[in-house]
């Protein structure tokens, strides 16, 4: 038998042998000692508790009869006390009664030997209760190790959720900022512009200042109607998601208010899809977040390309599918298309906040979007747009609710 005789701090591990007849006791001592155990010996249960309190011992060998405090007392006083409670406390005693085992369970004894005992036995039974007493400390060293990782970790998660909470404001603000504080100066600029342009307009070396000053001030004034609704957004919530709307209507305004760009670009549109039925969504929200969804998808196609929607029908929500043919985006926008910040550049143009707007909606309604590329060339646009709103009952669980 392979034993352990040191204890955790490198010393030899300590016995304390409690019983009240000498012989025992010495049988006990001698044999344990030799085996490179430090046994110290009690003769008595108040003499138990002194020798515990004085120095606690790694185990208890404890005779359960003797007189004025038998072992079961001093074992229920030892488990009483959080400095003690965790020694285990081996009985040894001259009865076999099934009462008198359980009174020592129930008194926090760890095992329990009758006598005459058989030395080896004690050596079996003090060896393996010594193993489990030092896993059991081995497992609470690494459960505050792991409690030390979590709480630092946490510590760590709650810094980075402040640093982006107050990136979050910065970017909320800069957002306000451009798309309310700029439009008044910006429509002084364009007004002088304008009378400028028209007072000069039979100029021919103006002509193609005049192209560069509309398209810019396109592109600007989107960039602002696309602010102010990405802070409308974020004022509101998902509030918006309080309404239904028949996605038939809203697919073909959408693609009417795009028709425009659409002929600009000689980009063509196959039919629409119907019979798409009800999502959830306001009516307004909703064909601005699909009209950017369908520029995004105009503005990676090349001329004389055709622009195909598709709607696959599910019980809960619908998958649009947007796809055109010219262009892919580059790998290295893939995972940032959306994002507020990334503002990707199309081979027609950059794209401003579209691509963030109509995440941003879908996204407060429980949809989603993503983008991907088409083999040879082009982009695939798939958004999800569900039918029901979704909420949370008192045990956690997700049930849906139909509009």
């Amino acid at each position: 038998m392979k034993l352990n005789t040191t204890n955790a701090n490198g010393r030899a591990i300590e016995i304390l042998a409690v019983d009240d007849t000498p012989a025992n006791l010495h049988l006990l001592m001698d044999f344990l000692e030799k085996k490179g155990f430090c046994v110290r010996p009690a003769i008595s249960g108040r003499g138990a508790l002194s020798a515990v309190s004085r120095r606690p011992p790694d185990l208890i060998l404890l005779d359960a009869g003797m007189p004025e405090m038998d072992g079961f007392e001093v074992c229920a006083r030892l488990k009483e006390k959080e400095s003690t409670r965790e020694i285990p406390v081996i009985f040894i005693s001259a009865h076999n009664a099934t009462e008198d085992k359980l009174k020592a369970f129930q008194a926090g004894g760890a095992d329990y030997i009758t006598k005459p005992f058989q030395i080896e036995e004690v050596l079996a039974r003090v060896n393996a209760h010594l193993k489990i007493q030092q896993l059991t400390a081995a497992l609470k060293k690494s459960n505050e190790s792991l409690e030390g990782m979590v709480a630092k970790r946490t510590r760590q998660l709650e810094e980075a959720n402040e640093k982006l909470s107050i990136l979050d404001q910065t970017k909320s603000d800069f957002l306000t900022l451009i798309s309310h504080e700029l439009r008044t100066p910006l429509h002084g600029l364009f007004g002088a512009a304008d009378l400028a342009f028209e007072k000069f307009k039979k100029d021919p070396d103006l002509a193609e200042l005049s192209g560069i000053y509309e398209v810019s001030r396109h592109r600007l004034m989107t960039m602002l109607d696309h602010a102010l609704l990405l802070t409308t957004i974020q004022a509101k919530g998902g509030d918006f998601a309080n309404n239904v709307s028949q996605l038939d209507e809203i697919l073909k305004a959408a693609c009417d208010e795009v028709a425009g760009l659409m002929q600009l670009s000689n980009i063509h549109l196959s039919p629409l899809p119907i019979g798409c039925g009800n999502v959830l969504g306001d009516w307004f929200y909703l064909k601005k977040a699909l009209v950017s969804l369908i520029e995004t998808v105009v503005k990676y196609s090349k001329p004389k390309s055709r622009i195909e929607i598709r709607a696959h029908n599910l019980v809960s929500q619908v998958c649009l599918t947007i796809e055109g043919s010219g262009h892919n985006v580059p790998e290295n926008q893939l995972k940032t298309f959306f994002d507020v910040l990334a503002i990707p550049n199309a081979p027609a143009g950059d794209l401003g906040l579209a691509p963030a707007v109509a995440q941003r909606i879908i996204a407060l309604l429980g949809g989603q979007v993503l983008v991907a590329n088409q083999k040879p060339k082009g982009i695939l646009i798939q958004a999800w747009l569900p039918r029901f709103a979704v909420l949370k009952n008192d045990d956690g669980l997700s049930k849906a609710l139909p509009q």
